[in-house]
């Protein structure tokens, strides 16, 4: 009677962990692509919403927020959700800012000849990752008429 043998051979188990490792290899430098472009994708989403958001608070109030001369409302990625700028958006712009992601955000007005322009820029938390082939921060203006100008 034989014995059988149950089990895989040395040889056996070294393929599959070297087919593992050629699979791992290759699919980490697509996952970090597929990540950049998520967060591209979130801050070109989040500019416009904000810049909606500004005209919607232009209309109500005819000024946009923050007025022209207060200082611009920064909002970083590893704020605390509770932080006063945090709440001072959500109450004026009726949006909420995200907190604990790879972006950051600046939004000011300034006068241009006499007349009010919203800026906001939103830019990539550190030099981890650029959103677009090499571009790290993403700008969107609007002015008083509700034109609004990415780039």
């Amino acid at each position: 009677m034989k014995r059988q043998v149950v089990g895989f051979t040395l040889l056996e188990l070294m393929v599959t962990v070297a087919i593992v490792g050629i699979l791992a290899a290759t699919a980490i430098p697509a996952y970090n692509t597929y990540r950049q472009r998520t967060y591209g994708s979130e801050a070109i989403v989040m500019l416009k919403r904000i810049l909606d958001a500004e005209i919607m608070y232009f209309l109500e109030n005819e000024k946009f927020f923050p007025e022209a001369g207060q200082p611009a409302i920064n909002i970083f990625n590893d704020d605390d959700p509770s932080k006063a700028e945090i709440n001072q958006v959500k109450n004026a712009l009726k949006i909420l800012i995200p907190v604990r992601h790879k972006l950051d955000f600046t939004i000011t007005t300034v006068a241009v000849l006499g007349e009010p322009l919203n800026m906001v820029t939103v830019f990539s938390a550190g030099s981890s990752f650029d959103l677009f082939r090499g571009v790290t921060s993403i700008t969107g203006t609007v002015d008083k008429t509700g034109k609004i100008n990415i780039w």
